[in-house]
Formats: C-alpha cells, structure tokens, sequence
C-alpha cells in the first residue's frame, strides 16, 4: 500500500494558472506559493475548467460574510521550504464559511513504477478575491486553445482539412472557421 507525502502550504500569496506549449499540445498547471513552499501542480485541461466553473458557481451563490473568522493555519509540518510539483490525478475544493477562506487539495497520480511507493499529496488555502482572479484566468486559460467546429464541437487545427462526422466526412470545404477572424 501506497503512502502519501502530505505538505500543506497553509495561506498562499501567489495564485496563478496557466498553459504551456501550442493549442492542441498544451499542459496546464496551477501555481502556489506562501511562506512553507512553493507547488505546481499540473493537470489536464477539463480539470482546470472545473475548478475555474466551481469556483465562479460558488462565488455566485454564497456571499462573504461581514466579519470573516480569522484563518487557523495548520501547523508546520518542516521548518525546511517545500516544493512540490507533479501531475494530479484527484482534486476537491473546500470552503471554510467562517473565515471565508478556500482550500484545494492535490493528489499525485499513482504511479506504474514499482519503484515508486510514495504518492503526493498538496493542500493550500487561499481568500475570495483570489478564488475570483483564479477562476476567472481558468477559464480564460482554457478557452485559450483551439476553437471548435460549430457542426460537431471537435477542435479545429488551423490550416488542415476538418472530417466532420456531424456530415459524415462529405463536407466538401476546408477548415469551416479558416475564413472567421477573431
């Protein structure tokens, strides 16, 4: 059995989400650093749409409240700096009403390696107006990449020829969206 290598980074001052690489070949990541450490966690790109999503649904239900609670920081597992940097496989996001404060938990993914036993696992917590920044550059970040057939919804790859199964491949023009500039 797996055992995990638990860090928790507490309160973070930086928050940032990004791609890496061209539309169609891109990786994403979220980035966090507080005092403990510094993580970058990677994923793919649905799960940085999500949280972008839950985090804008979330915002937009519950309100903040008039005198939040301060935030207790869990204690510190090492006096030494953590980096942390891996692709996850399972993410949750939490909500603490009380101090207004969110906190996202990062699993590894497991490994095939039998080499490998030991499994990641990153917690950060961060406040509302970074909840906002972060689930707004998400979701910028993620309708970054390639735009879609309007038919069928797949990616478009700019300059080739698209098979549209919505016209069962017949479609005798090009690309339907080389002709739309944005």
């Amino acid at each position: 059995m797996s055992e995990f290598e638990r860090n928790d980074l507490g309160l973070v001052d930086y928050l940032h989400c990004e791609s890496v690489g061209d539309p169609g070949q891109r990786t994403f990541n979220i980035t966090a650093r507080s005092e403990r450490g510094e993580t970058v966690v990677w994923m793919e790109k649905e799960q940085l749409y999500q949280v972008g999503i839950s985090l804008r649904q979330f915002l937009t239900t519950r309100g903040s409240p008039a005198e939040p609670a301060p935030f207790s920081q869990p204690p510190v597992d090492s006096p030494v700096p953590v980096h942390v940097e891996f692709k996850t496989g399972d993410m949750s996001l939490q909500h603490d009403p009380e101090s207004d404060v969110f906190t996202l938990i990062a699993r590894d993914v497991p490994r095939e390696e039998p080499d490998v036993e030991q499994l990641a696992e990153i917690t950060f917590s961060f406040q509302r107006y970074q909840a906002e920044e972060i689930s707004k550059k998400s979701v910028s970040v993620v309708s970054a990449g390639r735009k879609p057939c309007p038919l069928c919804e797949a990616p478009l790859n700019s300059g080739e020829s698209h098979f549209c199964a919505k016209v069962n491949g017949y479609n005798p023009t090009e690309n339907p969206m080389e002709n739309e500039r944005s």
